[in-house]
């Protein structure tokens, strides 16, 4: 009881904020808190800590998840059915100081221009071959897939690669992808064409935002 009214008792400049940047609700940074306090947590186990009703639980973890404060995994543990989701908090190194300030510059670049994607694509593949040049990695030393894999790793996506896919589980930018795919995922798509170029390659690459379980589809295919 004593917990609960710590976090009804928090003030909205306490709370953290949405990716629009309205302050946390009481029962939203009540869950935060409560995913943060252990290491994973599954639904059902916020809503035996919390009281809240399941549905109520499952909304505000979606929104947590959209705005960047959490990511999911399906539960390891074998069984009947499928298995549940585990709620985890991003490490602080993932979380984007910038996330807020991201989605505004995305929604008014999305409103300035008729093709959006095309400024944010080119400003991607200029981000990608920064990176390259700030690692020190030079042209054609590494494969280019491995290379984009690892890079895509140090930036925070948490890329998984099965060799025709790549599922990216995180997202820095995450909370401006929610607000505004098109732009976001453009930047991300022209950031992995500047890596390829950068280690003189004409890597093409096609993200597919939350397609998978909630991680993003990268196809990667040489161009001709």
């Amino acid at each position: 009881m004593e917990k609960i009214d710590a976090e009804r008792s928090r003030t909205p400049a306490e709370r953290r904020r949405t990716a629009a940047g309205r302050s946390h609700s009481s029962t939203r940074e009540r869950l935060l808190r409560e995913i943060e306090s252990r290491t994973d947590a599954t639904t059902l186990e916020l809503v035996e800590a919390t009281g809240l009703h399941e549905n109520t639980v499952r909304g505000h973890l979606e929104r947590l998840r959209a705005d960047g404060h959490i990511r999911r995994e399906r539960d390891g543990l074998s069984g009947r059915g499928r298995p549940a989701w585990r709620w985890q908090p991003l490490p602080p190194a993932q979380l984007s100081a910038y996330a807020g300030l991201a989605a505004t510059l995305a929604s008014a670049l999305g409103g300035l221009v008729a093709d959006p994607a095309t400024p944010a694509r080119r400003a991607g593949t200029a981000w990608g071959r920064q990176l390259i040049e700030n690692r020190g990695v030079a042209a054609e030393e590494t494969d280019t897939r491995t290379l984009v894999v690892a890079v895509m790793r140090e930036q925070g996506f948490a890329p998984e690669d099965d060799g025709a896919t790549v599922l990216l589980r995180t997202c820095p930018l995450l909370a401006a992808a929610s607000q505004n795919d098109t732009v976001v995922c453009a930047v991300h798509e022209g950031m992995i064409e500047g890596i390829a170029r950068a280690n003189g390659s004409n890597l093409e690459s096609a993200l597919r935002p939350f397609a998978v379980d909630g991680a993003c589809a990268l196809h990667l295919r040489a161009s001709a």
